[in-house]
């Protein structure tokens, strides 16, 4: 959320938004400090500049009414203390660092200080105690209170930038433990100290506070006010969500938990307000409107927190029934189960609509009508739940909902609609539930809504979309509006000579947003702004790599930016190809910069996370094969000799392995066991290394155990071991698993292979599934037209071209027009990227491949290949 405030169309980092009033400040700042700025905070230095690496923090907390009081107090004393300290600089600022879904290590915190020892430390906190005795302030999770203070806390950790850089390219703060080794700085929800570091604040005749210090602990330990809590259903910055049961009767209910201070809303209202006035509609409706919101059984305080009781509702949430069963994000689903589908959906809506004329006639509107707070059981039958947001229809409430639920208007707008006709938003919403029911597009549909006309053309390829279906869905969005994009039909007329038009307007949108001056020079995601947005994932790497393909010329300002700011940053910068220098390299290399690319190959050789990763994307093969793709370049045997000892350092096939691949053991083309195989395969064919080959066949065989079937005839592959989503794309999946195996189709044999034979079949089977949420490369629809593409160009089989081709045109059902072109939205799907993970350029470089056969446009080898062979032969 907070890279979507800054501005309607591109992710942008929060500290580009700008202050809102009240801006927090001290008022007079004494003689040789310094006054700065660091993201969301004002940052103040002593004269003497001096701050130490690391101790314990001190920090204060403060409720939004009375954060410039708290600011002047606590200033004072860190003023005449000498301590360096920061604070949040604006309301909006802690607007964010306090709200319901911020960042819940981060939510409490006003103002950070940094003495530079125990006593200074001792010292500051009972002043500010002391001082702030009569303040309220919200818990901080991951520190411990000063004595009885309620805004004064504490934790041990790093002060200044003392971090490495993962493989995943994401900064990881250190901190020496008792021992003086660097270890992670755990910033988590919970008191943690290092080996060997104990706490001198706690008092020693009294036993030390708890470590978890979470608002309430583990459930399954946890019984008070009549209630045995089960299980933790939902957590958030603002509190969480539990079943429980009554320990007089053992009846099953739910629990709301708001803490105290946090959960704030836009509206600066705090969870437990919000908690209060729940309670409140629930208790008016179960008199005016019964059954139609959950019965409340109870609402009470305990420790600083509030918690509502109502009755439990079962089933599970509409979100989670569409991914269950609609039926177009599985492929092979017959005409038979779309119509069950429809008729499902429609008795869903129908009970939706009925509920919300009741809510309406009881006098009250729900406002947030999403997805997520509708019920639906085993016998679709559809309850509301989280009535927090629900209004009388005269009051005034949050002017500011889910994208793709709530009207796209100006704030002035929303105002004069909540005032002349509140139950708009309702029926709004569910309208949005609708389009959600035929295609989750959230908000995409907003910007574009001729996108919904390409969605029913490609549903009702299997069949017909009911109209009663159809006209909820665009009740508020026509689908008809003019549109310089084709019309599914036109597409279909003549898919090619579209689907290059379609290419031309994605390179055009992504030159046109380029900004060669700016740090980041083409708009991306906020996974790129906390990565490298120079990568190939995210940043320039990858778009330049993407429009080189196209044949779009490159911008030499540019190119010559990328070089000099990778080879600056090179020491800090992850080394694997797809967030690192080494995929920085091969786009340098392929664009002729040979020795700056052979100085980022060898950083990223040398970086000390390296053997943290065997893996293609952020890891050790990554680097290998980017040798053998400068050898390409310059012929050095080098490169080759590199490339076969990087691989020696793997581990082989085994737990050994398993612990270097992406986290949580994963799977897939980058993170897991394919991606070294894809190595495997061209130490086979460029060098001749016969071992190459059956390892790499035996680590396609050990990544496929973990295989689940994906619809008609399909397989899909879990993400990870903690995370079991069924995947089907390139970066993990099914996409990704095929590209890897077509290269080894030389080398299997129909009776000793026949079970990886079968693989690529259902693999290929799952990439032609009819909808995907998302349009990009890594995690999306370009990323199945690249599989497809891939292994239609090297088989030359038909059918799978014909396949790439269909699903490319659903490409039309992502794309958003635009004077400058054609944009997509990128991860998150609230704004557009032009990255090649998630955005245009993914999709670009999926269409260069299929429309020009493109060889080699996603960091392979085919073509050096195929002459090393033949020149050995």
């Amino acid at each position: 959320m907070p890279y979507s405030l800054a501005d309607q169309d591109f992710y942008q980092p929060f500290e580009n938004v700008p202050d809102a009033d009240p801006v927090y400040s001290v008022m007079e700042l004494p003689h040789g400090w310094n006054r700065g700025r660091s993201g969301v905070w004002t940052v103040y230095g002593p004269p003497s500049g001096q701050l130490a690496d690391y101790g314990w923090k001190v920090h204060v907390s403060a409720t939004m009414a009375r954060a410039q009081r708290v600011l002047d107090i606590a200033s004072r004393i860190l003023f005449e203390a000498g301590i360096p300290f920061k604070h949040l600089s604006d309301v909006l600022r802690y607007t964010w660092l306090h709200h319901k879904v911020g960042n819940r290590a981060q939510s409490g915190k006003f103002i950070a200080a940094y003495p530079p020892d125990v006593p200074s430390a001792q010292r500051l906190m009972e002043l500010l105690s002391d001082a702030l005795r009569d303040e309220q302030g919200p818990h901080i999770l991951g520190d411990r209170r000063f004595r009885d203070s309620s805004v004064v806390a504490y934790r041990y950790g790093s002060f200044v930038d003392t971090s490495r850089t993962r493989p995943d390219g994401l900064p990881e703060r250190l901190v020496p433990d008792g021992f003086g080794e660097l270890v992670p700085d755990q910033r988590g929800v919970t008191f943690i100290l290092p080996a060997g570091v104990t706490d001198p604040f706690a008092a020693p005749a009294t036993p030390a506070p708890p470590t978890h210090t979470d608002s309430v602990p583990q459930p399954e330990a946890v019984t008070f006010d009549g209630l045995r809590f089960e299980r933790v259903l939902q957590r958030s910055s603002g509190g969480a969500a539990y079943q429980a049961v009554t320990t007089d009767t053992g009846r099953r209910v739910f629990v709301k938990e708001a803490r105290a201070h946090v959960g704030l809303h836009w509206n600066h209202t705090s969870g437990q307000e919000r908690l209060q006035h729940e309670h409140t509609v629930l208790s008016e409706l179960q008199e005016k409107a019964p059954g139609i919101a959950p019965q409340p059984l109870s609402h009470f305080r305990r420790w600083e927190n509030t918690f509502l009781v109502t009755e439990f509702i079962e089933g599970r949430s509409l979100r989670t029934w569409m991914v269950e069963h609609l039926p177009s994000i599985k492929v092979g689903s017959p005409a038979s189960t779309y119509e069950a589908y429809y008729a499902r959906c429609l008795t869903v809506l129908d009970q939706l609509r009925e509920q919300i004329a009741r809510l309406h006639a009881a006098g009250y509107v729900f406002v947030d009508m999403t997805p997520n707070n509708v019920m639906v059981d085993d016998e679709d039958r559809v309850r509301l739940i989280d009535f927090e947001a629900a209004s009388r229809s005269a009051d005034s409430f949050p002017l500011l909902g889910t994208d793709g639920f709530f009207p796209r208007l100006s704030l002035t707008k929303l105002k004069r609609l909540a005032q002349e006709d509140p139950q708009y938003f309702d029926w709004y919403g569910l309208s949005g539930i609708a389009r959600f029911l035929l295609g989750p597009l959230y908000d995409l549909v907003q910007r574009e809504p001729g996108v919904l006309r390409h969605v029913r053309h490609s549903l009702e390829e299997t069949a017909p979309v009911p109209e009663r279906l159809w006209q909820e869905a665009t009740r508020f969005t026509d689908p008809e509006v003019a549109t310089s994009l084709p019309s599914p039909e036109e597409v279909a007329a003549d898919p090619l000579r579209h689907l290059r038009l379609l290419r031309d307007l994605t390179a055009d949108a992504i030159v046109a947003v380029a900004d060669p001056d700016a740090d980041v020079v083409f708009p991306t995601v906020p996974r790129g702004y906390e990565s490298n947005t120079r990568s190939v994932a995210y940043g320039t790497a990858g778009v330049l790599h993407a429009l080189r393909l196209a044949g779009r010329e490159t911008d030499p300002t540019i190119l010559s930016r990328l070089a000099e700011s990778a080879l600056r940053e090179r020491h800090d910068a992850a080394p694997g190809i797809t967030v690192g220098s080494a995929g920085v390299a091969w786009v340098l290399a392929d664009h002729g910069m040979i020795e700056e690319a052979r100085a980022l190959l060898d950083a990223a050789e040398r970086h000390p996370v390296l053997a943290q990763r065997a893996t293609l994307g952020e890891g050790t093969a990554g680097v290998a094969l980017t040798h053998l793709a400068l050898y390409g370049h310059d012929g050095d045997e080098r490169h080759l000799r590199r490339a076969a000892e990087l691989r020696a350092e793997i581990p082989e096939d085994g737990p050994g392995l398993a612990t270097v691949l992406g986290y949580n053991h994963a799977t897939g083309l980058l993170n897991g066991r394919s991606g070294i195989a894809l190595l495997d395969h061209y130490l086979y064919r460029m060098l001749g290394d016969k071992a190459a080959r059956t390892r790499g066949l035996g680590l396609l065989r050990t990544e496929l155990l973990r295989a689940r079937p994906s619809g008609e005839g399909g397989v899909a592959f879990p993400v990870s071991d903690k995370d079991t989503r069924s995947m089907i794309y390139l970066y993990a999946g099914a996409a990704g698993f095929a590209t890897v195996v077509t290269r080894y189709l030389d080398d299997l044999s129909d009776d000793q292979d026949a079970d990886l034979l079968k693989a690529l079949t259902a693999s290929l089977a799952a990439c032609r599934t009819p909808f995907t949420v998302y349009s990009g490369l890594f995690e999306g629809r370009a990323g199945l037209v690249f599989a497809l593409a891939e292994h239609a160009a090297r088989t030359g089989d038909q059918d799978t071209h014909q396949a790439a081709v269909d699903a490319a045109r659903r490409l039309y059902g992502h794309a958003v027009a635009h004077h400058t072109g054609a944009r997509f939205v990128g991860e998150g799907t609230v704004r557009f990227s032009a990255d090649l993970a998630t955005g245009s350029a993914g999709v670009l470089l999926a269409l260069t491949r299929l429309l020009d056969n493109r060889a080699d446009a996603f960091f392979t080898l085919d073509s050096l290949a195929a002459r090393m062979a033949t020149s050995r032969g």
